[in-house]
């Protein structure tokens, strides 16, 4: 790739970082689940299946200044969850298992720059 002036420019290896968060978020981390609920059979008799996909997951703590108690309550919890070995996308539907503890997923987000996922930032309520 070349900018305006001719010059070569590397192009940023998203692969990499993401095998990094990967390794960090293992490293420093630990295990958990995305618990999905679906229906399935016939719609007149519906059974509730509830699956739990196994990741690896980094919990953190909000900081002070960014609990406003509207979007951000205190207790919720950051969670950098890690794109190895999760089949699904986690959507605000889930719930994610933390020490065998559930909690809601108010908010989820992929850091996906040139569309590759690094990792996933989730927002957790108890």
């Amino acid at each position: 790739m070349r900018c305006h002036e001719g010059v070569l420019m590397a192009t940023f290896d998203y692969a990499r970082t993401r095998a990094t968060a990967e390794r960090l978020i293992a490293r420093f981390g630990q295990a958990g689940a995305i618990r999905r609920t679906t229906a399935s059979g016939p719609p007149y008799d519906p059974e509730t299946v509830i699956t739990d996909h196994p990741c690896q997951l980094a919990v953190m703590q909000y900081t002070d200044d960014k609990i406003d108690g509207t979007l951000i309550m205190r207790g919720d919890k950051l969670v950098y969850l890690s794109t190895a070995g999760l089949s699904i996308e986690p959507s605000t539907a889930d719930r994610v298992v933390i020490g065998g503890e559930e909690h809601a997923i108010v908010n989820v987000k992929p850091l996906s720059p040139s569309g590759l996922v690094v990792f996933w930032e989730v927002q957790a309520r108890r």
